[in-house]
C-alpha cells in the first residue's frame, strides 16, 4: 500500500559573506550569464531567508518508489549589483552583491521606482521572478501534504459485520464504522501552513485564510485553534481543489475472496459531506477554509444481495472498509 512516510523540515545554515549590512555576496555558475545569475540569486535567498528541506518518501511493497526533495525559501531578490563575471570554457561564474527581502508581506510590493518615472526593468523583473519562484516552491511543498488527501487525512474503523435477511429475503451485510481526522495529517497541515503563511496584521483581513482546529487525542486538555493568513487567492483555491470535487472523501466497502480477487465494492458518501452530520470542514466563506479536526462520525454501511448474487456471500473471505477519493468510486 502506498504510504506517506515522512515530511521532514530542517533549516540550512551557510556562511554568509556580507558586503555591507544589507547586501550579501554570493556566486553562481552556469552556461549563460542569466543562468549563473539565477543560481546566485537562489543561493542568496536560501542563505538570507533560510531554506527548508522537504523530503517525501513513499513505499510500495517495501520498495522506494518516490523520493522528492525540494527547497523552499520565503524570500525574494529586491536588488543586486554585479561585482565580477569570469568565463572558464563553457562555464560562466558571476559574483553578485544581493539584497534579499522577506516574501511574507502584507502587500505584495516588490519594487519601487527611484524617481517618479524611472524604472530599473532588470531589478524589477528579478524581484518578480524570484518572488513567484518562492511562491511556486511553497505550492509544491504544500502539494506534498495535499497529494495524500483524503487517504491519509482520515482514519476509518470498522466493527464486526452483521449478516441478516430483509423482508424480501435479500441478504443484508451491515458494517458499523467510525470516521475521523487523522491527527498526524492535521499536524502535517499545521506545519506546512506555518512555513508558507504570510505576515498579515493580527486585525487585518487577508484574501485567503485557513483555520485549523484540533486536539491531540492523547491530550486531556483543550485543543488549539490556528489561523494562517495568505495574501493571495491561488493558495486557498489550491487547498480547496485538493479537498473537493473528484478528491472529496468517500468510504468504500469491498468484499474479496480468499485469493484477494474483488467480488464486490461500493462507495458511500459520509454523512458529514451530505450535511446529515456536522462537517469535517467549513467552506461557506469564499476567503476562509476551516478544518474541524475534532469532528467524527459513526454509522452503519449496508449492502443488499438478492438470490442471484448469493455467490458473493458464498465466496467472501474479507470485508474491508477504507477511505478513498470520489475519483476512485467509478
Amino acid at each position: 500500500m502506498l504510504q506517506l512516510l515522512c515530511l521532514v523540515t530542517c533549516f540550512l545554515v551557510a556562511n554568509i559573506a556580507v558586503a555591507d549590512t544589507k547586501f550579501i555576496r554570493v556566486s553562481g555558475e552556469g552556461t549563460t550569464v542569466e543562468q549563473a545569475k539565477e543560481n546566485a540569486f537562489r543561493t542568496a535567498v536560501q542563505q538570507r531567508a533560510g531554506a527548508i528541506v522537504l523530503s517525501e518518501r513513499q513505499l510500495n511493497n517495501d520498495k522506494l518508489t518516490k523520493d522528492n526533495v525540494s527547497l523552499f525559501s520565503a524570500g525574494f531578490v529586491d536588488d543586486f549589483k554585479i561585482i565580477d563575471i569570469n568565463q572558464n570554457g563553457s562555464t560562466i561564474k558571476i559574483t553578485l552583491d544581493v539584497l534579499v527581502s522577506e516574501s511574507k508581506l502584507l502587500n505584495q510590493v516588490l519594487n519601487t521606482g527611484e524617481t517618479t518615472q524611472g524604472i530599473n526593468g532588470e531589478r524589477a523583473s528579478t524581484a518578480l521572478n524570484t518572488f513567484v519562484d518562492s511562491k511556486e516552491k511553497g505550492d509544491r511543498m504544500l502539494d506534498m501534504v495535499l497529494s495524500t488527501y483524503p487517504k491519509n487525512a482520515f482514519i476509518v474503523e470498522q466493527k464486526p459485520f452483521i449478516l441478516s435477511v430483509d423482508i424480501y429475503r435479500n441478504a443484508v451485510i451491515s458494517v458499523p464504522y467510525s470516521l475521523k481526522w487523522n491527527y498526524d495529517y492535521i499536524l502535517a497541515m499545521n506545519e506546512a501552513m506555518s512555513l508558507i503563511e504570510d505576515k498579515v496584521g493580527f486585525l487585518t483581513l487577508a484574501p485567503s485564510n485557513v483555520i485549523i482546529m484540533a486536539k491531540n487525542p492523547k491530550d486531556l486538555l483543550f485543543g488549539s485553534k490556528n489561523l494562517y493568513k495568505f495574501n493571495d487567492v491561488p493558495r486557498l483555491s489550491r487547498i480547496k481543489n485538493a479537498m473537493l470535487g473528484r478528491n472529496e472523501v468517500r468510504i468504500m466497502l469491498a468484499i474479496s475472496d480468499n485469493a484477494g480477487a474483488m467480488l464486490y465494492n461500493t462507495c458511500y458518501i459520509p454523512d458529514s459531506v451530505t450535511g446529515r452530520k456536522r462537517s469535517f470542514y467549513g467552506i461557506g466563506e469564499p476567503t476562509v477554509l476551516t478544518l474541524y479536526g475534532n469532528e467524527f462520525e459513526s454509522g452503519e454501511l449496508q449492502v443488499k444481495f438478492d438470490y442471484r448474487h448469493n455467490y458473493v456471500i458464498q465466496r467472501a473471505n474479507k470485508i474491508e472498509v477504507s477511505v478513498v477519493s470520489e475519483s476512485k468510486c467509478h
